[in-house]
């Protein structure tokens, strides 16, 4: 832009949901419509940058929705959302997902959904980039979880560790990338392999598989019980000490509605200076506000 100056120092605020399964608003817990009032709250400067993300499970596609569109996705398309990636919830329903994967205005991502002949991505895209005060940033998703095609062949879901490292290897190679968020849903065995072996990627988010609504889902057995109560990703965190590579940095799951990682980051001359991070959940304080009532009036409208 001209005359836009470059920020020495900024911060990236990337809010996630997950699991509102088609809460839209006029709701006493956490809602779309409140998730919208919260961003909105938010004042954005050259300094400070907002990426909304989502996890999954949101779109509440399993439900019975009767409109042509589905609602979750005309709310997020008017808060301005980055990013989604799919969960089991979604992929549930593949009729509706395809109707309401056309309707959105943001990439739906998945870099192991694709075509079962050409591999290419089925929903949408396997990564994103975006330029933010000069910085080149890219984020990568992936669905960890179970999925049972039965005689639909209209996708393959393949394993997630070797199509994460493909797609970033990719990246590397080619998008020249100065930063690297991995976002990944739901959770299988694989992904501590994938976690240790992914060199040069800033931060890797993962969902909860069986929490949903808040509750654990219908038939979860107790192991999957204590498993919702413990974090998917170990706590540590790796940085390289060499400062001519990219710093590797990992954090772990995401086992609420809504959360909001703030990175913070120096320019230098050439590259960017990763200066830490900040995790919050959001649920209680998102809980305790009113609702957009721009959202609700253009949700109820319509539907």
């Amino acid at each position: 832009k001209e005359g836009f100056i470059m920020q020495e120092f900024f911060t990236i605020k990337l809010i996630l949901t997950q699991h509102l399964g088609g809460k839209l608003g006029m709701s006493d817990d956490v809602s779309l419509s409140k998730v919208s009032r919260y961003a909105g709250s938010i004042n954005p400067d050259d300094n400070y940058h907002v990426l909304l993300g989502d996890m999954g499970g949101t779109l509440g596609i399993d439900q019975e929705l009767k409109g042509r569109r589905n609602p979750g996705v005309t709310a997020m398309n008017y808060m301005g959302y980055n990013f989604a990636v799919l969960n089991h919830r979604d992929l549930s329903n593949v009729s509706k997902l395809r109707r309401a994967v056309g309707f959105a205005r943001y990439p739906f991502m998945n870099c192991n959904i694709g075509h079962p002949n050409t591999k290419e991505s089925f929903f949408g895209e396997p990564y994103q980039l975006i330029d933010l005060n000069g910085m080149r940033l890219a984020y990568v998703s992936g669905y960890a979880g179970e999925f049972d095609a039965g005689e639909d062949d209209l996708f393959r879901v393949t394993g997630i560790a070797e199509s994460l490292r493909r797609t970033l290897r990719y990246i590397y190679d080619n998008k020249d990338p100065d930063y690297v968020i991995v976002a990944i849903s739901d959770w299988d065995e694989s992904m501590q392999e994938v976690v240790n072996s992914l060199e040069g990627v800033g931060i890797v988010v993962t969902g909860a598989p069986q929490v949903y609504g808040g509750k654990l889902d219908a038939g979860a057995d107790a192991d999957a019980a204590a498993a919702a109560d413990v974090q998917l990703l170990s706590d540590k965190e790796t940085y390289n000490a060499d400062e001519s590579n990219p710093i590797a940095m990992y954090h772990h799951n995401h086992d609420g509605f809504v959360m909001s990682i703030d990175l913070n980051f120096k320019r230098r001359t050439t590259t960017f200076e990763y200066l830490g991070h900040t995790l919050t959940n959001l649920d209680k304080e998102i809980s305790n506000l009113t609702d957009d009532i721009h959202l609700n009036d253009l949700i109820y409208y319509h539907f």
